[in-house]
């Protein structure tokens, strides 16, 4: 499922976020953004891991409750000196898992009357 962030340091993120049908992330990639070189930057797969932390979770792992920062009481590392970006990163996961859980019958239907 593709995805934006609308609420990145530079403006919007866009994401490609794979989600299983076992509601686990098979991942989730970084497509387009505009974040600071050096700093926010290490949102791509190329600078950094940090966007592998997303693999394999779900909204029961960690808790919904913990789909945040640390530094905001959450489950997910931040980046120094640029906790925006990710925060904006995890609440857009966030937000995607809670389209698929609500959605999750109509967008296979769709998928199966495409074939």
């Amino acid at each position: 499922m593709s995805a934006v962030a609308p609420d990145g340091y530079s403006g919007n993120i866009r994401l490609l976020v794979g989600v299983q049908a076992d509601d686990t992330l098979s991942g989730v990639r970084v497509v387009a953004h505009r974040e600071t070189p050096g700093l926010g930057d290490a949102i791509d797969e190329q600078r950094s891991d940090w966007v592998y932390g997303f693999d394999g979770k779900s909204l029961g792992n960690p808790p919904l409750a913990k789909w945040a920062v640390r530094k905001d009481g959450g489950h997910f590392d931040q980046l120094t000196g640029a906790t925006i970006t990710p925060r904006a990163i995890v609440r857009a996961v966030r937000r995607t898992l809670l389209y698929y859980r609500a959605n999750r019958e109509a967008l296979y239907a769709t998928a199966a009357n495409t074939e």
